[in-house]
């Protein structure tokens, strides 16, 4: 890119190709003379070893324009940027790590485009190129048993890991203080599910909306992502460490390493199950769904490039609550979240990381989740086998799974005739894939009953 040592400001009369690798969402500040201005901070790349934070300046309402032309992953060309030295303190709050010491702002004066084509071909490999080198990352499992110490690291973490599932995009309302009062303010967040090949369940959460536009382009089951610069934080509602992106990261997908490939094929064999065991909160889509009997659900389970969302209004009719009980309960490892396989009479994960975190501390090795098999019906016919996680039973049952431990036989019954044989209206996820011996059957969500029509027999 540039081989110049300087002190001071100067402009760049040539033109500059390269890939935008990085995107956070415009600020806006108001100046001095209070009038407003926007900056637009991405990262580019134009070789494997050279890339270098650009700082667009320019008044809110262009800005927004210039924006919307680009994104994450476009060829791009810079007319007249200005390089400047690099601010550290403002760089190690605001922008990824580059190699240089100096940085790119546009102005009025400067502009960009998009390019498209054969030009654009010399520049689109670089996006499979991680910017670190490619063992430079910590797995899940020592995210799950070594939070504590790795949320210490500010200037964030790297991963690798592949992507289990997408969240549905949440607006909540955040709460912030000024100098004499308090600021709503609507932000939306994106929840996307990882896993490797030896943990499942750990969460990265975003809340800039370029890297959500980005994030929300992956292919489950698909992408290996290497992440760079996230936060390790602990998530009180779940009680677990997860992950936040920052201003600071970056994404490679599908990076062209060994230990990508690695991890890919280590990803195939987690069973299904342990997969399925962890749900997305809201993760189903209702409005792409498709309205379906049991008969016609039962065709798209031949389609083996199915990966759908459907709504069925049915019966559950087969629910055995009462029977024995670790075909209702399973076990799964308090760090990993996979579940437990019973080895010479010992419930402990066989994952080395998460034996040495229980030498640490005094803690149970295990936890325990709803994990049921049921049986669905309407007027067309029956589907078996269809899988009801920890979740979904808890929202159904409405009680915990120490509550249900504790009930009596009579009461285990009574809970399951409560919904036996009786009309309701679930989302369904298809699960279809070579890597899968048949397709696996999943309930993703439960509609409230005023979503029901009066007759099982009414039109969907």
């Amino acid at each position: 890119m540039f081989h110049i040592d300087f002190n001071e400001e100067r402009l760049i009369t040539m033109i500059m190709y390269g890939i935008v690798i990085g995107k956070v969402e415009m600020r806006t500040f108001e100046g001095n003379d209070r009038h407003q201005r926007s900056v637009l901070n991405f990262t580019f790349r134009d070789s494997v070893k050279d890339f270098i934070n650009v700082a667009y300046w320019l008044p809110p309402k262009d800005l927004i324009i210039i924006s919307s032309k680009f994104t994450i992953g476009d060829v791009v060309a810079i007319h007249y940027p200005v390089i400047k030295p690099k601010s550290e303190e403002r760089a190690n709050t605001y922008t990824p790590w580059t190699p240089f010491s100096f940085e790119l702002t546009l102005n009025e004066k400067s502009y960009m485009e998009k390019i498209e084509g054969p030009k654009a071909t010399q520049y689109e490999f670089l996006a499979c190129v991680p910017c670190r080198a490619g063992n430079d990352y910590y797995t899940l499992a020592q995210i799950v048993t070594h939070g504590e110490e790795l949320v210490k690291k500010t200037n964030g973490i790297n991963v690798l890991a592949g992507v289990q599932q997408i969240g549905a995009l949440k607006t909540i309302r955040t709460r912030r203080q000024r100098e004499t009062d308090y600021d709503n303010e609507e932000k939306q967040l994106l929840e996307v599910l990882l896993f490797d090949g030896q943990t499942t369940g750990v969460w990265l959460t975003f809340w800039d909306s370029e890297q959500i536009k980005f994030a929300q382009r992956w292919i489950p089951e698909e992408h290996i992502i290497f992440c760079v610069g996230l936060r390790v934080r602990y998530d009180e509602y779940r009680k677990v460490y997860g992950l936040t992106a920052t201003r600071q990261s970056l994404f490679t997908i599908n990076p062209d390493t060994n230990e990508s490939a690695q991890l890919y094929e280590s990803m195939r064999s987690i069973p299904i199950d342990d997969l399925l065991n962890v749900a997305m909160d809201g993760g189903f889509n209702s409005i792409q769904a498709t309205v379906v009997t049991i008969h016609e659900l039962k065709q798209y389970l031949f389609d083996e490039d199915s990966n759908d969302t459907f709504i069925v209004q049915c019966f559950l009719s087969h629910f055995d609550l009462d029977g024995p009980l670790n075909q209702v309960i399973t076990k799964k490892c308090i760090f990993c979240n996979r579940s437990i396989r019973e080895s010479n009479g010992l419930n402990e994960c066989s994952e080395a990381e998460c034996r040495m975190k229980l030498l640490e501390q005094e803690n149970l090795s295990t936890k325990e989740s709803f994990y049921l098999n049921v049986h669905l019906t309407d007027q067309t016919g029956t589907i078996t086998n269809v899988k009801l996680g920890d979740d979904i039973a808890r929202k159904l049952l409405k009680c915990s799974v120490d509550e249900f431990i504790l009930m009596t036989d009579e009461q285990k019954t009574k809970l399951k005739w409560t919904y036996l044989l009786e009309k309701l209206r679930f989302g369904i996820q298809i699960k279809n894939s070579s890597n899968y011996t048949k397709p696996i059957i999943r309930i993703a969500c439960i509609f409230p009953r005023e979503y029901l029509p009066s007759s099982m027999d009414d039109d969907e």
